[in-house]
């Protein structure tokens, strides 16, 4: 039977919450291992579709181009889909997601190995996988507070961190390597392959989501209630505007391919590197959180690391040795997500249980779908002025930006959550004891003014 309440408690588990306590519960493992798998397959496929492009056309505007193809139906799709994950199982959905994703990627590798691939393809190809991501990332993220308990939210957080970020350390370097000595149709078959392990671990998995009974909502008014909601609570909303300036103005890696052959003088295995560098950083602070567990000034460490960040991106871009770019983009991978899994357990732990698909699908617009706008506005602005000034100015508008909400918002500035990790952890305790299912929304008692 399937646990549609809390998340499963083996017999004679140890007590949760402590350094790595999100990999006590067996369903978090299972969607980890595989999302682990899968993401490294993931990040080999961006190397050879960048180095696809760039060899297709030549033109670093061109590889841009390709990240704002994807942002477009990403957005557009991002919403709604947030208001059908609070309705329906979150696991089926995230499962159907990684179908299709494996039916885009085998159709690529055949255009690729029989030779006939086309621009267009790869574009059409970023159209339809982003549809599909429009419910993957949100449906992931919204699963986690029901793999496993508050106290190991954090923990269970940074992990996951780990798994897109974290990967950059082996997936880029792998990916270059593959390209270089079996081409692009391989390293694409490859990931194919991690989908295929990321839909089993899913099948695996026992626990679920509370699905809504019911007629379904109006599309248009459950996406008004979303936003209306965001823009009634001030830390979520701050949170999501600072997220999507970042995520325009601070993305390098689109450029990257870029930076790597025209300022480095770089070939492939160098560009795989230089994408892993960030990972290694990613690695180093996702361990770090994940022994430390739960942070209360989280509000003072969002604001330190995307300082942080912001003159990691600014020194990297004015780098002209190989060293010192990996260096940089170190410790920018340390800083990113250090501030992003603080920012996405603010957003869990804020946000109403019936609202979350919502948010989370917009911190997903804001990052992974503005990201790729990120990318075309550094390719425009970096035809014109050239890709280093391009990148060091997104690092300065990301610097202010920073500094103007450490500024004006000071309830996110001084936000602990002491109140509502109190508050919560009382409401699970008496749900404990009755042995009933967690409330889907207790009553919020932040811990500043709103």
């Amino acid at each position: 039977m399937q646990n549609r309440g809390r998340p499963p408690q083996d017999p004679g588990e140890p007590p949760t919450g402590g350094a790595f306590g999100a990999l006590r519960h067996r369903d978090f493992r299972l969607l980890w291992s595989g999302a682990m798998i899968s993401s490294t397959g993931g990040w080999m496929q961006q190397v050879a579709q960048a180095w696809l492009i760039y060899d297709l056309t030549g033109s670093p505007l061109l590889v841009g181009l390709n990240g704002l193809i994807r942002t477009v139906p990403f957005l557009g799709m991002s919403l709604y889909a947030g208001a059908v994950i609070d309705r329906m199982d979150r696991r089926k959905i995230f499962c159907i997601a990684e179908v299709v994703q494996l039916v885009i990627t085998l159709i690529v590798t055949a255009l690729i190995a029989s030779g006939h691939v086309e621009i267009w393809h790869i574009y059409a190809s970023s159209v339809f996988s982003s549809l599909a991501g429009a419910f993957e990332i949100p449906a992931q993220q919204s699963l986690l507070p029901h793999l496993v308990p508050r106290r190991d939210l954090m923990t269970a957080i940074s992990l996951n961190s780990l798994i897109r970020k974290g990967t950059q350390v082996l997936g880029p370097s792998l990916g270059g390597l593959c390209v270089a000595a079996f081409g692009v149709a391989a390293t694409y078959f490859l990931n194919a392959v991690g989908y295929g392990v990321l839909i089993l671990m899913i099948l695996l998995m026992r626990t679920t989501h509370i699905t809504v009974e019911g007629e379904a909502p109006n599309p248009v008014r459950a996406n008004a209630d979303g936003l209306s909601y965001v823009r009634s609570e001030a830390i979520i909303g701050t949170l999501l505007l600072q997220d999507a300036v970042m995520s325009v103005f601070g993305s390098y890696n689109a450029m990257l391919v870029v930076f790597a052959r025209e300022v480095l003088n770089l070939g492939p295995e160098g560009f795989g590197l230089l994408q892993s560098a960030p990972g290694i950083g990613t690695v180093v602070g996702s361990i770090v959180l994940s022994m430390i567990g739960d942070i209360k000034h989280k509000g003072r460490l969002i604001f330190a690391g995307g300082v942080g960040y912001s003159l990691c991106v600014i020194c990297f871009a004015l780098s002209r040795s190989f060293p010192m770019a990996l260096f940089f983009l170190t410790l920018a991978g340390f800083a990113d997500v250090t501030v992003g899994s603080t920012r996405t357990t603010v957003l869990q732990l804020y946000s109403r249980r019936n609202m979350l698909g919502r948010v989370t699908s917009l911190q997903a617009m804001a990052t992974r779908g503005l990201g790729p706008v990120g990318g075309f506005q550094a390719g425009s602005i970096g035809t014109l002025i050239g890709v280093p000034a391009a990148i060091a100015l997104g690092g300065g508008v990301c610097l202010l930006t920073v500094l103007s909400v450490a500024r004006y918002v000071p309830a996110l500035r001084n936000f602990t959550g002491e109140g509502r990790r109190e508050e919560t952890a009382s409401v699970g305790r008496e749900a404990a004891a009755s042995g009933a299912a967690r409330p889907e929304h207790p009553t919020p008692v932040p811990d500043a003014a709103r």
